[in-house]
């Protein structure tokens, strides 16, 4: 029975007062920088080891990041720091997410338990039902109570099939209401909610013990169907009954249905009462206020009954809990103000009580911006506490959003720091320099001497060595950004921050500052920052890190060099092979199509020693007698081979495509000048802008001459119509007819994209009508 209670305790805590977090990532997603949380392990960031602090942080980080910086690299050591406790306050408190297979595993083992107690074949759920598939909506630990409960009765002397069956019969009544009914086929998210028959009453005839376990049932389904004061009262009786079976969970239970009836709201009436909420005056808020906290003052009220009793002092903290969870939703505004001076201590124990990750939920609501006809109260809650200022400081000027505040509260954390150094208060004045620096593009002269002095060993070290660099940067000292960055690339305190985007932000920095196209090839490899376990916090290490070019690389390599200096980069042996191969190639081609044959030959053979397996393609285009015959022959292998003259982080490598599945697709309008996209990802990336390295004039000349080619369908499609007419034998063409049919059914195009199918289909069928690519083209498009 112990196990079974402590399933009954857990299964308590689950429906009661619960919430989740997740996030993701999207298109404006920067892979190579984390943007909204570090990706440094979490007990590694609550231990100070900040790395690079972005301002865009969730405000938990930055909270975190304040702490370290006021306590210092010394005091971080002395502070409170249990484990898994930014972890929790983020909110995976429950265990993290649960997967089908978990899920489908607990399911299993309670229809075996009802297999193995009445002797029958366990029920198996009905086509299209959820549970079939491993998916509960009830509790896990629900399942868990059940079976270890069904297990201990079937044990039982005066167990019975026919009371197996009213128990089993009654449990399953609980599992439908909360969700879970395996004979319906009913789609499993449904807004429509079924009405569930009540588990009948047992009669005074039976037995007590069994009547009294069937109790909890009755209990838990007036729970599951939100009659919380039903529940409340039988759970109440529970624990008012001596020598009942459940007696010492009774009142606690009752808490949690007194709890959850304090802020239930019907699915249907929340809209209307969050409208409402942000449509009342200062005396209809007044009003709601007083009978929130009449409604807290009962549950305190119960609390106290059970905190007074010793015998149920394995469930003193669970209920005091319960309070601080309804001080949270029932008394919002007062509970951050609390909340607040108590973070405000940066020696304190954030995680204590769970304050930090009570402050986070409220401040979401407490912190947003005010709705229609309400007042901003935004400027009152930041003078609450100093690390709310310092946060919303921050907050206001963040990269994703409009910059409208950023200069206010640029100047507002400039003063704040320059009061602090006047006052000689160290901590604050280290917490606001941070602040000022993050959201300052170009340092004043004091900020720059303060951000300059921070030793290697401080939390903020990193971050501000950044600063620096992108200050010197803008400011037009290149060599001092120079020297900062590359002393940090290389210093033991960003390997030992062992952070990824913390490295590619230096890179970004030195890449921006390339004194030659090979220096900056030195610097375009990024790795992509590792992702955080969302359940544990620590790094995932599945598999090795992805390493390409980001988009300022790819920027500058598409429209920001000549090809011969695209041949140079080529040529750097840092670079990795695959690169080598990929830029080499680019060259070739960029040479062969601005006319450069001599050129071309040399970048090829460069190509292929980065990449052997193009030594074919580089072997065919030597050996042709003329320009004109090369041209068409390295169009073709750039066709089977996927090569382009431009780049994207997403593509292949060159190596040989199947035939069936060739488009041409190497290149879409390619840039006409310099800075021109080519779909690279600079704004999710806050990119720099490209350098300005090589020859710069005849680059600007071979952009204007490959802007006006048309995109490798309508280029290549062209070529192998004019090859129709010159060499109607060529043996390649009924295939590279298809191809140039197929390539029109999308993706980049040119204006004349469907005459030129429709051209290509034509001479297909009638040229080459009986071959395998003809039957292959049914239609164009």
């Amino acid at each position: 029975m112990i196990s079974a209670l402590r399933h009954l305790f857990a299964a308590a805590a689950v429906v009661a007062c619960a919430g989740a977090y997740a996030s993701g990532g999207g298109t404006t997603w920067d892979p190579y920088v984390n943007r909204d949380a570090p990706d440094i392990a979490l007990s590694r960031y609550q231990s100070g080891e900040l790395g690079v602090v972005v301002n865009s942080y969730d405000r938990l980080y930055l909270y975190t990041a304040w702490r370290s910086v006021m306590l210092g690299a010394e005091g971080v050591k002395k502070a409170p720091n249990p484990d898994g406790g930014l972890l929790r306050a983020l909110g995976a408190r429950d265990g993290g997410w649960t997967g089908s297979t978990q899920s489908a595993n607990a399911y299993r083992v309670w229809e075996d338990a009802i297999a193995n107690a009445l002797h029958q074949a366990p029920l198996k759920a009905k086509d299209g039902n959820g549970l079939g598939y491993g998916y509960v909506q009830c509790p896990l630990a629900s399942y868990a109570f059940a079976t270890d409960t069904l297990n201990g009765l079937a044990k039982r002397d005066d167990a019975t099939p026919a009371r197996l069956a009213a128990w089993v019969a009654s449990q399953r009544q609980v599992f439908k209401v909360c969700g879970d009914d395996p004979t319906s086929t009913r789609p499993p998210y449904s807004s429509e909610k079924p009405v569930i028959a009540a588990p009948p009453e047992l009669p005074a005839s039976e037995a007590l013990y069994w009547r009294q376990m069937q109790q909890y049932h009755l209990a838990s389904f007036a729970f599951y169907n939100n009659d919380y004061e039903r529940a409340a009262a039988l759970f109440g009786a529970i624990g008012a009954t001596d020598k009942h079976p459940l007696r010492q969970w009774g009142e606690y239970l009752a808490l949690r249905a007194q709890a959850r009836a304090a802020d239930y709201v019907p699915e249907d009436e929340r809209w209307k009462q969050m409208q409402a909420m942000r449509q009342e005056g200062p005396q209809e808020a007044a009003a709601r206020q007083a009978v929130q906290q009449k409604k807290l003052a009962a549950i305190q009220a119960s609390i106290a009954h059970i905190l007074a009793k010793p015998e149920l002092a394995s469930l003193h903290e669970a209920s005091r809990a319960i309070g601080r969870s309804m001080q949270v939703r029932l008394t919002p505004a007062l509970r951050f103000a609390e909340l607040g001076k108590l973070l405000d201590d940066p020696r304190a124990n954030p995680y204590l009580d769970d304050h930090l990750g009570d402050w986070r939920v409220l401040a979401r609501s407490e912190l947003e911006a005010p709705g229609r006809n309400q007042a901003d109260k935004r400027d009152a809650v930041r003078a609450q506490a100093g690390f709310v200022d310092w946060i919303q400081t921050i907050g206001q000027c963040r990269e994703f959003e409009a910059q409208r505040d950023c200069a206010v509260e640029r100047q507002h954390a400039l003063e704040i720091w320059r009061r602090y150094v006047k006052e000689d208060n160290k901590p604050q004045a280290r917490a606001w320099l941070l602040a000022s620096v993050l959201m300052s593009d170009r340092l004043t002269a004091e900020q720059e001497q303060a951000a300059s002095q921070v030793a290697a060993s401080a939390p903020e070290y990193l971050t501000m060595r950044h600063a620096l660099a992108r200050h010197y940067r803008l400011t037009g000292a290149a060599d001092k950004a120079r020297a900062i960055a590359d002393a940090v690339l290389a210093s033991p305190a960003l390997a030992a921050a062992s952070s990824t985007s913390a490295r590619n932000l230096f890179l970004q920095e030195r890449f921006a500052l390339a004194t030659s196209p090979a220096d900056a090839a030195k610097y375009l490899m990024r790795a992509h920052s590792r992702n955080l376990d969302p359940d544990t916090g620590e790094q995932v290490k599945k598999e090795e890190a992805q390493i390409d070019i980001a988009a300022d690389g790819q920027r500058w390599l598409n429209s920001g060099l000549s090809a011969a200096d695209i041949q140079t980069v080529a040529a750097e042996p840092s670079l990795p092979a695959t690169w080598r191969a990929r830029i080499a190639v680019a060259a070739w081609l960029r040479f062969d199509l601005l006319g450069r044959q001599d050129a071309a030959l040399t970048a090829a053979k460069l190509a292929e020693q980065s990449a052997p397996e193009l030594a074919p393609a580089v072997q065919a285009y030597r050996n042709q007698p003329a320009a004109p015959e090369r041209h068409y022959t390295l169009l073709v292998n750039a066709l089977k081979y996927g090569m382009s003259p431009v780049f994207q982080s997403y593509a292949q490598p060159p190596q040989l495509r199947a035939a069936d599945d060739t488009l041409a697709d190497m290149w879409c309008k390619l840039p006409a000048k310099t800075g021109d996209s080519y779909n690279e990802n600079v704004d999710a990336e806050f990119s720099l802008p490209t350098p300005q390295l090589g020859d710069i004039a005849t680059r600007d000349k071979e952009l204007a001459q490959l802007g006006a080619l048309k995109t490798a369908t309508g280029y290549i499609g062209e070529a192998v119509l004019a090859r129709v007419k010159a060499t109607p034998t060529d043996p390649d063409l009924p295939w590279l007819l298809y191809v140039t049919v197929q390539s029109t059914r999308g993706g980049c195009l040119d204006g004349d994209a469907k005459t030129l199918s429709r051209n290509a289909f034509s001479v297909l069928h009638k040229r080459y009508g009986k071959s395998e690519w003809a039957t292959k083209t049914p239609y164009y498009y």
